[in-house]
């Protein structure tokens, strides 16, 4: 994962792959382009050539059809005898045998035959019935005149005498005698024989031989999967290239059926079940369509060698465009590593790159410039140094500057009051004092001073405000005396006991109690001021512990929060100031710093 993430971020790796995936971008993308313009020419081929077959195919059909509707014709207007013969509602056996040579003898010599052409009848409203085989083959006392067909062939309205016949059943011949025909569909052509009073006497039914007409589209077709099929006005299949599906409807969606009643010819695409097809249809002379449709997957699979050619050319160009972005990626990433690298391995002792070639000039200006900016570093490093220790210093400076005037300040105060009632000796004993503390805090400004010192100053400090509130303060001290041989920062805990008299007893103890400490802990010692004052509320204790966190320390709040700083700066994060409290219940102020020997003083005040 994370080398995963370092490529991500690799200038040369990113190289590698925007060149690599703009190539095979483009190398799809004209691809594509080249396989589905073959496919169009394909199409369009196909489409042409299609339309050439069915318009010969379409020719053919209707010129068999002509053909045979005029031999039709001709057959009935130039032999009278037969309407004559069909007009006699009484024939006799005699009459009809009469007929039947008549029949046998025109039908041998007229060449009404081609080789679409089944069978011949010639069924009279009279009953007489006769076909080329001279009713040998059919069965007896079949019901011809109730035949749906027949009517049809007789159906004279809207002076319409010829008629072509849907699909119908040819089970009127004997299944024994004609096995080939029996139960077998066909479509027929028919005309009504008239005599001449202009009444219908019977009919010529010429029957198609759907095979025949089936291999005759077989050889009209142009594609292997595709067919031909003859559709007739309801767009049932009436004859198919591969005499399939003879009688059914092809499931057609509604857009195809709407062309095909609006349109002569055409051709599209839409499909047919669940699959497209390339769609061409011509309109026969008998008002039928004869459709084209050849499964679209077949046309483009002619395109199939173009795209092996194309996904054989782009795997080449892949291989080379690897070749060419590896090496090209890798002149990019020995200069740029080495920049890197020589960046990585910047020692802070020594702020200057190792090399100075990196073989791009691109590559150079930014060593170059990197240099200067260490140059720069180097000094700006040198020059916050000094600010810093300079910084602490004044710190220092400053918070003691803060501390004293307050204990001036409580000190005077009693002073004045002592010297308002007349207590000279008392007065003198101030002073006295006052001038050893102030002895104390001028000394050795700089340096920490041994714990001892520290807890004498504060006995002495405190022995002031015993004095002040006459007996109303107490103090109590608990010093380990293991820690009265370590050094502490001068004058930390007397802004921590001011703060117990001024805020902890309000300036006016009753009873009062302040508890000093001194405890060993580890590498470190804990100071402890607590005192049994007014205390501090929730909301009081979590603003005076928010303040402790501020880095302003130069600010007029000079109590508590100073120390917290002035500890935090001379020894670092881990040691400073804690509060606990509880309002009514005083006050517990904790101060940590480390174990500080004399040895180390120096060191440690100004580290």
């Amino acid at each position: 994962m994370n080398t995963f993430a370092k490529l991500k971020k690799s200038l040369s790796a990113r190289i590698l792959v925007l060149y690599l995936v703009f190539n095979a971008v483009l190398m799809v993308v004209f691809g594509g382009f080249i396989t589905l313009y073959s496919t169009q020419i394909v199409e369009r081929e196909v489409i042409h050539y299609t339309e050439k077959i069915l318009e010969q195919a379409a020719l053919s059909m209707n010129t068999n059809i002509n053909d045979i509707t005029t031999r039709i014709v001709s057959f009935v207007s130039y032999n009278k005898e037969i309407a004559t013969a069909l007009s006699n509602p009484d024939m006799t056996i005699a009459d009809r045998l009469k007929l039947d040579r008549t029949l046998s003898s025109l039908l041998k010599r007229t060449d009404m035959f081609n080789s679409i052409v089944q069978d011949v009848f010639i069924i009279g409203t009279n009953g007489y019935v006769c076909n080329i085989a001279d009713r040998s083959d059919l069965i007896s006392e079949y019901p011809y005149m109730e035949q749906e067909w027949y009517q049809q062939a007789i159906d004279v309205s809207g002076n319409i005498y010829m008629h072509t016949i849907g699909l119908h059943a040819q089970d009127y011949y004997n299944p024994r005698v004609a096995p080939y025909a029996a139960g077998v569909d066909t479509f027929s052509m028919s005309l009504a024989i008239t005599n001449s009073k202009r009444n219908v006497v019977g009919a010529v039914i010429c029957n198609i031989n759907i095979k025949e007409l089936g291999k005759t589209l077989m050889s009209s077709n142009y594609e292997k999967s595709g067919k031909i099929a003859l559709l007739d006005k309801e767009n049932q299949i009436v004859s198919q290239s591969d005499n399939s599906d003879i009688g059914s409807f092809l499931p057609l969606t509604e857009d195809t059926r709407r062309i095909l009643e609006e349109s002569e010819m055409g051709s599209f695409k839409d499909y047919i079940g669940e699959e497209m097809y390339l769609i061409n249809f011509q309109t026969t002379s008998v008002g039928w369509k004869l459709l084209s449709y050849v499964p679209l997957r077949e046309i483009r699979s002619h395109t199939w060698p173009v795209s092996r050619l194309f996904i054989i050319a782009l795997i080449v160009c892949l291989v080379v465009n690897v070749m060419i972005s590896v090496s090209i990626s890798r002149s990019i990433h020995r200069p740029v590593k080495k920049l890197t690298d020589d960046v990585r391995n910047v020692d802070f002792d020594d702020l200057k790159l190792a090399n100075t070639d990196y073989q791009y000039s691109e590559l150079n200006q930014i060593a170059e410039k990197f240099d200067d900016l260490l140059i720069r570093l180097e000094q700006l490093i040198k020059n916050d140094y000094k600010s810093q220790i300079m910084l602490n210093k004044f710190r220092l400076y400053s918070l003691r500057s803060q501390i004293n005037p307050h204990f001036l300040m409580n000190t005077l105060q009693l002073l004045q009051t002592e010297i308002v009632y007349g207590n000279i000796e008392i007065s003198n004993g101030i002073v006295v004092s006052l001038s050893r503390l102030l002895r104390y805090t001028l000394y050795n400004y700089e340096k920490e001073v041994r714990v001892t010192e520290e807890l004498k100053y504060i006995r002495e400090y405190l022995s002031l405000f015993i004095r002040k509130f006459d007996g109303a303060l107490s103090v109590r001290y608990e010093v380990d005396e293991k820690a009265e041989d370590y050094y502490m920062p001068k004058l930390l805990l007397q802004p921590v006991v001011e703060n117990c008299i001024e805020h902890g007893f309000s300036n006016n103890p009753s009873d009062g109690m302040i508890v000093i400490s001194a405890v060993l802990e580890g590498d470190r010692i804990r100071f402890t001021v607590s005192d049994n004052g007014a205390g501090m509320t929730t909301e009081e204790m979590a603003q005076v512990t928010a303040n402790l966190s501020k880095a302003d320390i130069d600010d007029a709040d000079i109590g508590i929060r100073n120390i917290h700083q002035r500890i935090r700066s001379c020894y670092g994060g881990d040691y400073g100031v804690e509060i606990s409290s509880e309002d009514g219940n005083g006050c517990r102020i904790s101060m940590t710093i480390p174990l500080i020997r004399e040895g180390s003083i120096d060191e440690t005040a100004h580290s």
